[in-house]
Formats: C-alpha cells, sequence, structure tokens
C-alpha cells in the first residue's frame, strides 16, 4: 500500500514537472515568435512603455472573448484599442499569419492568469 501511494506521487511529480518543462519550452518558442515578427521592437514581456503596451497589461486588459478581435487587430493594425496607441499596419511590419496571431495572442491571453 505504502509502496502504490509514493510510486503513485512520483509518477504525478514527474508529470507535472514534465508539463511545466514542455509550458516553459512553449513560453520560449512563442517569444521567439514574437520577436521574429518585431512585435517586441514596441512591445515587452512585463513593462509597458511609452510607444506601446506590454504584453502583460494587453492580458490585464482583454479576456478569451476578444481572442478573435485581437487576432484581427495584430493581422490589421489600425487603432481604437489601446488609448491613442497604433498598431502599425501589416505594410510596415513583419508579416504574420493568422495562424501565428492566434498563438501570439492565445499566449499574450493566457498571461491574465500567470504570476509574471
Amino acid at each position: 500500500m505504502k509502496w502504490t501511494i509514493v510510486s503513485t506521487a512520483l509518477v504525478s511529480c514527474l508529470s507535472i514537472g514534465s508539463a511545466m518543462a514542455l509550458a516553459d519550452s512553449h513560453g520560449k518558442d512563442i517569444m521567439k515568435l514574437a520577436e521574429e515578427k518585431q512585435c517586441t521592437a514596441c512591445h515587452s514581456a512585463s513593462d509597458d512603455v511609452p510607444r506601446s503596451p506590454s504584453f502583460k497589461s494587453i492580458a490585464q486588459k482583454y479576456t478569451k472573448d476578444d481572442a478573435d478581435r485581437l487576432v484581427q487587430v495584430v493581422l490589421k493594425g489600425g487603432e481604437d484599442h489601446w488609448g491613442s496607441a497604433k498598431m502599425p499596419e501589416m505594410d510596415d511590419r513583419a508579416e504574420v499569419s493568422e495562424k501565428e496571431a492566434r498563438k501570439l495572442v492565445n499566449w499574450i491571453l493566457d498571461m491574465r492568469s500567470e504570476k509574471m
């Protein structure tokens, strides 16, 4: 009986550790995508800059219900979504596919539940 409890606890800890490592790896991959698509030229992960909000601030303002709208902001640029800040049009920055935009938006919105 003790062996079953100990082995179950050990497997659970290893599974949690693997999931955390995978999540960490996923976050690094998405951050790399954000860098490649020049998102980080204006946005930082956690600190607002005069030019634009941080990913963390975006996550605090919007919810998963706003994901489709935010994907369109990433794809088309424009204004009227964050005060006077204007997201550059696609012609003025790196091209982002809809699939990439959705990955980026979901990653940012997931920060809402994380402690940064």
